[in-house]
């Protein structure tokens, strides 16, 4: 399902799911996606759904409505675009299933129906054995947390704790992970997570983005020691346990 993340000073304030055919997005109460802030229209802009897909359109506001940086009239949504509406930004994000895991290989036929019997020893041993996987279970439920280090590169910090579902790369105010200089790129990368999996892509405009050498397309998920390079910043992609 398709998304908005309404940020304001690299903060996550909303999410909104796009379910309805619009959402009107203003400084009036009577707007979907109220931004009470006197740089926003009483009826500033839109995101409509025509033809399968999303358009943002301005609805005559008097600061103009900007995707990706260039103020536009109407213009198509793609995955990752920002929309500038006053000080806020709006994250459009349109989630691509996962393809389906393969079929479990069929049973193996059994030897034998006979019931085995078990003396007291390898009785122990079956149940301790059991007991080891019932812990591993129960700690593969607890979801950990992607970071990302900085190992090369100027960026705010050198350790990001990627606890956000949306998460900038870049120069803008409102990114997550902040890069510093002249030359470094408002939006240069994004960084989603969906369950307990991460995943990068290019926003429009962005420039080459490696994952352990390779250049991606589109998006893809990360797996814990990954090395990624944005914008000639060096990332060490991590997982760990919630609190370490």
């Amino acid at each position: 399902m398709a998304k908005i993340f309404l940020k304001f000073n690299e903060q996550v304030l909303k999410e909104i799911p796009l379910e309805d055919p619009q959402l009107t997005i203003g400084r009036k109460p009577d707007n979907d996606l109220v931004i009470d802030n006197p740089a926003v229209s009483g009826h500033h802009a839109r995101v409509v759904k025509e033809e399968g897909g999303f358009f943002i359109e301005d609805l005559g506001s008097t600061n103009g409505t900007f995707l990706n940086d260039a103020k536009v009239q109407k213009q198509k949504l793609k995955n990752t675009d920002r929309i500038s509406v006053g000080k806020h930004a709006l994250i459009f994000q349109e989630e691509v299933a996962p393809p389906p895991p393969p079929p479990p290989p069929p049973p193996k036929e059994s030897d034998s129906d006979k019931t085995m019997i078990l003396d007291t020893a390898a009785q122990k041993e079956l149940l301790k054995a059991l007991g080891t996987v019932k812990t591993a279970a129960v700690a593969a439920k607890q979801e950990k947390i992607g970071w990302l280090t900085v190992s090369t590169g100027d960026t705010d910090k050198k350790e990001y704790e990627l606890t956000g579902r949306l998460n900038v790369i870049g120069k803008e105010d409102t990114a997550s992970v902040r890069l510093i200089g002249w030359l470094a790129p408002k939006n240069a990368g994004m960084l989603s997570r969906r369950g307990p999996a991460y995943f990068i892509s290019m926003p429009e405009g962005a420039k080459k983005i490696t994952v352990n050498g390779e250049a991606i397309e589109g998006q893809r998920e990360l797996q814990d020691g990954d090395v990624i390079i944005v914008a000639g910043v060096h990332f060490h992609f991590s997982l760990k346990e919630p609190g370490k």
